[in-house]
């Protein structure tokens, strides 16, 4: 299994694990940029380098941040911006733990971002995953 296939499959696992049991993936796309309001990342860093990130309209982050923490959000701020963050550090850590386990490749993360500002530069490959979920899609990014 390629590194991308494994972490789909991962991605969406633990999406129905944490946020919410039923969800419609819908085909990658490879893509050679992403959206400026892109900026929820974090690198995975060793024997396989990626870029993750997650985007969606700002109510839908929302409500992904409200489905995942249980708690109650009431805008766009920096708090939401740290549990979505923290769900994109939880997935990489299990996708990290899965890789060494599964094809003995060594990684690990960096702290995640959410500075508008940063750069973020992307690898080769580079795959738009979009996750349906009741309250709308969130677009899951996987350049490596």
């Amino acid at each position: 299994m390629e590194q991308k296939d494994l972490y789909i499959a991962e991605l969406i696992f633990n999406l129905s694990r944490f946020v919410q049991e039923e969800t419609i993936p819908h085909p990658s796309m490879t893509v050679s940029a992403i959206p400026k309001e892109c900026y929820l990342s974090q690198k995975i860093i060793g024997e396989y380098n990626a870029f993750t990130a997650l985007y969606a309209s700002e109510e839908v982050l929302c409500d992904f941040a409200r489905a995942y923490s249980k708690f109650e959000i009431d805008g766009y701020d920096d708090l939401t911006r740290e549990i979505l963050v923290d769900f994109l550090n939880l997935h990489n850590g299990f996708f990290a733990v899965n890789l060494s386990d599964s094809q003995e490749i060594e990684c690990t993360l960096m702290p995640p971002n959410t500075d508008p500002d940063a750069k973020l530069d992307l690898n080769m490959h580079t795959y738009i995953l979009p996750i349906e979920f009741d309250f709308g899609t969130v677009n899951f990014i996987l350049s490596e």
